[in-house]
């Protein structure tokens, strides 16, 4: 029996979410999506349901190292996405493991608030990262908390200044009119892209838009176009999104 050509791996490293809606289970159904592979590192166990996040209890970064290495060993990694850290513990080995794999696109998904709002990172955890990223996904939140800046071109300047490849600040957390704006900075370049507000509150969009910006970079596509294909990919799944409790909807990730 023949086998067609392996799918491009992706290395999601990320918070375990256990309704469902964001983190690493929104990581893996976004890569499939698109036509690749997640392998997966847990960097924090949380308890929370699709209204709040109620703690976060990060993994032993020692075990995220030994994953890492075993899985590197093994398989071909084309693209990293980091979402949740979770201490500044893990923050020091997810460098390392940046280490190991240190020529592939590696995304950065700056996660300090859930959806729901409640914090749950910090700025201090993702600041060591920001040189090793291919590319930053904040919204205009924590693009201003990461920067210290107040308008979007200020924080995207400032954020390139620290080192990373290009900044993605999304802006459905404060879109106005009905639309969202979402706008790429990278080399004194400026790309926007407007998208039709969708109504209610989402769980997890912002780690699918960034692990299908990944998948979309592991399968060889540059990094203007991929961003391009995810940003259409995660509207849909915005579009099809459904709400299982009394909280946020969870995008319907799985569709044609």
């Amino acid at each position: 029996m023949s086998h067609p050509n392996p799918k491009p791996v992706v290395l999601c490293i990320s918070g375990h979410d256990p309704c469902g809606g964001a983190g690493i289970q929104a990581d893996i159904e976004a890569v499939a999506a698109q036509g690749a592979h997640a392998a997966t590192l847990i960097t924090c166990l949380t308890v929370q349901d699709s209204s709040n996040v109620y703690e976060v209890l990060p993994v032993q970064p020692a075990i995220l190292l030994r994953q890492a290495t075993r899985i590197a060993k093994d398989y071909t990694i084309a693209a990293i996405k980091i979402g949740l850290v979770g201490s500044a513990e893990t923050a020091n080995a997810l460098q390392q493991i940046r280490q190991l794999l240190p020529d592939i696109p590696l995304v950065l998904d700056t996660v300090l608030a859930s959806g729901g709002g409640q914090g749950i990172g910090a700025t201090a955890y993702l600041e060591p990262l920001i040189p090793l990223s291919t590319l930053l996904t904040p919204n205009r939140r924590e693009a201003r908390e990461l920067s210290g800046e107040n308008t979007p071109d200020a924080c995207g300047a400032k954020l390139l200044q620290k080192g990373c490849g290009a900044v993605l600040i999304t802006g459905a957390d404060e879109s106005s009119h009905g639309q969202v704006t979402n706008t790429l900075y990278r080399n004194g370049e400026t790309r926007h892209w407007q998208w039709p507000k969708l109504p209610g509150n989402y769980h997890g969009s912002g780690c699918t838009l960034a692990a299908a910006i990944a998948a979309q970079l592991a399968l060889g596509e540059p990094l203007t176009e991929a961003i391009a294909r995810a940003q259409a990919y995660t509207w849909e799944s915005l579009q099809q999104g459904f709400r299982p409790g009394s909280g946020q909807f969870i995008p319907g990730r799985i569709h044609p």
